[in-house]
């Protein structure tokens, strides 16, 4: 498989985000159908099985994501410099503290410092689980299907860890609720 190095990957990512050519930053007004990701370019895509990886949290405690296993799991990319990241937050904690004792989890991975997550996640008031990375999580966000770098990317896992969305680009209201009322 041809795979960019990690600070190529970046560089792409960052480039396309800031010229406003995915459906991430820059673009949340792209229609669901261009904003959902179901397949056919991704490694880790509707369908396949949930990869396990193991980041840090915020108090630099490793965390594997398959202590979720048996939730439904909103897997997030993000970063703290990403404005439609941002904007998506306050509904991730909402939905999160409405639904958490139904099974649902909301696993967040910042491609961020460590610094400016802290403050983000102080500042918003932040419950679910929030772990950090650089490299690594671009290359998680890689292994999940994507391959051009946006943010922000969510991907959800069913209770039995499969792959059942993939979404680039601000997750609305509608999207959730979808979603919520299909898996929950």
């Amino acid at each position: 498989m041809n795979r960019l190095p990690l600070h190529q990957l970046a560089l792409a990512g960052l480039l396309t985000t800031t010229l406003g050519l995915t459906a991430g930053c820059g673009n949340a007004d792209a229609p669901a159908s261009q904003a959902t990701d179901t397949g056919g370019n991704s490694a880790s895509a509707a369908g396949e099985t949930r990869i396990d990886f193991t980041l840090p949290d915020l108090d630099g405690n490793a965390q594997p994501l398959s202590q979720w296993d048996g939730d439904l799991v909103l897997l997030n990319f993000w970063a703290t410099w990403c404005p439609p990241c941002k904007e998506e937050m306050p509904l991730f904690q909402d939905s999160f503290e409405s639904h958490r004792d139904d099974g649902f989890t909301i696993v967040a991975v910042a491609i961020d410092e460590h610094t400016a997550t802290q403050h983000f996640v102080d500042e918003f008031g932040i419950e679910f689980p929030v772990l950090i990375g650089q490299d690594e999580a671009m290359e998680v966000g890689y292994q999940y299907g994507n391959r051009i770098g946006a943010l922000p990317y969510t991907v959800l896992i069913d209770r039995d860890g499969n792959i059942v969305e993939t979404h680039r680009g601000e997750v609305e209201p509608e999207h959730l609720d979808a979603w919520l009322d299909t898996y929950l």
